[in-house]
C-alpha cells in the first residue's frame, strides 16, 4: 500500500513553490484589469479605448501577465483575440478580484452623498435618443462626478462580455447571473405620410395594407431578430426602404416612402406622420432592464438604475396610446 503523506507533502510543496514564483512576479491588478478589457472586447485596440491607453501598452500588459502566470492566455489571430482554456479559466478569478475592487471604492465613496463612477448604459437606438439622453443630461449635470455613456443602436450590446454594465433590452438574458426587471410594455402603430395617403389606394382597415410599400429594417444579421416584426402583421411585405436606423426609417415615412411601424416615442412630436389605427395597436412588445447581479450590488449601478425606471414610469404616454 502507497503511503500518501510523502506525496502530499510534496504536493504541497509545490503549490507553495508556485505560489512564491507567482507573488516575485509582481503581479498588478491592472494588469488583470486589461486581461479582462480584451477578454470582453476580443480586440487589443479596443480595450485600449476603453482604458483610455494606447494599443501597445494593452498588448505589452497582456504579454506580462502571460509571462507571469507561466501560461498563454488568448490565441492571437487576425480579426482578433480569443481565449485559450487557460484564459478562460482566469476570467471569474479576475473579474471576482475587479468586484472586490469595485466594492472597496464604492465603500468609500458611499461616505460621500455624490455619486461617482461611469456607467455604460446599452439600448435600442431611438429609446437612448428620445427617451434618456436629455435625461443624461440632467443627471450629469447633478452628478458631475457621475458619467453616463450611452449605447444606443440597432444590435443590442452583450452583458457577457461586459460591453455595457446597464441593457435596456427586448431579449432578457436567458442564462447567467443577472438581475432583471420588466421595464415597461411598448405599443407599436402603422404610421405614413399624407403625402403617400394621397398618392394610393384607400386605407380603410389593416387588411388594406397588405398591398401597399413598407418601410422597415434591413434583414442582414446586423439588426436584432427582435426587431422584425412586420413579418408577423403582413404576409410578404413589399418593402421599398429599408434601413438599420429606425430614425432613418421614419425620416423615410414622413417622405412618402411608404408605410412604417413606429412606436409613440419615436413619431411623437412629429405631425407630419399619420397613424392609419390610432385606437389599437397592431403589436406589443416587452422592453426589460437587465445588471449583471455582481454589479448591480454597486451603488452607482443602482443609481442609474432607479433613474432610467423613474424616467419611465414619468413619460407612460411614450410606450402606451
Amino acid at each position: 500500500m502507497i503511503d500518501p503523506c510523502p506525496i502530499i507533502i510534496g504536493y504541497r510543496r509545490h503549490v507553495t513553490r508556485r505560489r512564491t514564483e507567482i507573488m516575485k512576479n509582481d503581479l498588478e491588478w491592472t494588469d488583470f484589469r486589461y486581461f479582462l478589457e480584451v477578454a470582453r472586447t476580443g480586440k487589443i485596440s479596443t480595450a485600449g479605448e476603453r482604458l483610455n491607453v494606447e494599443h501597445s501598452t494593452v498588448s505589452r500588459r497582456i504579454n506580462r501577465l502571460e509571462e507571469s502566470l507561466g501560461s498563454v492566455l488568448f490565441d492571437r489571430r487576425r480579426n482578433g483575440y480569443s481565449l485559450t482554456d487557460a484564459g478562460k479559466a482566469l476570467v471569474p478569478h479576475a473579474e471576482r478580484m475587479e468586484n472586490a475592487m469595485l466594492g472597496a471604492l464604492e465603500e468609500h465613496m458611499s461616505q460621500s452623498t455624490s455619486i461617482h463612477g461611469t456607467v455604460r448604459v446599452g439600448t435600442p437606438e431611438a429609446f437612448g435618443i428620445h427617451v434618456l439622453a436629455s435625461g443624461i443630461v440632467e443627471l450629469n449635470r447633478l452628478h458631475p462626478d457621475l458619467l453616463v455613456e450611452l449605447m444606443a443602436q440597432p444590435q443590442f450590446p452583450s452583458l457577457v462580455t461586459r460591453e455595457v454594465e446597464i441593457l435596456v433590452t427586448l431579449e432578457p438574458p436567458q442564462m447567467g447571473r443577472y438581475t432583471v426587471t420588466r421595464l415597461a410594455d411598448v405599443d407599436y402603430f402603422f404610421y405614413s405620410s399624407r403625402a403617400y395617403l394621397d398618392t394610393h389606394a384607400p386605407i380603410r382597415d389593416l387588411a388594406d395594407i397588405a398591398e401597399h410599400d413598407f418601410v422597415d429594417y434591413v434583414h442582414d444579421g446586423s439588426v436584432s431578430e427582435r426587431y422584425r416584426i412586420l413579418d408577423e402583421l403582413v404576409s410578404k411585405p413589399k418593402r421599398r426602404f429599408t434601413s438599420t436606423s429606425v430614425l432613418a426609417q421614419r425620416e423615410a415615412v414622413a417622405a412618402g416612402m411608404g408605410i412604417g411601424l413606429l412606436t409613440p416615442y419615436v413619431a411623437t412630436g412629429r405631425p407630419d406622420l399619420i397613424n392609419l389605427f390610432p385606437d389599437h395597436a397592431q403589436i406589443t412588445r416587452t422592453l426589460w432592464l437587465a445588471a449583471p447581479e455582481d454589479l448591480f450590488k454597486t451603488r452607482r449601478i443602482r443609481f442609474v438604475w432607479d433613474f432610467i425606471r423613474g424616467i419611465i414610469d414619468s413619460h407612460p404616454h411614450l410606450f402606451r396610446r
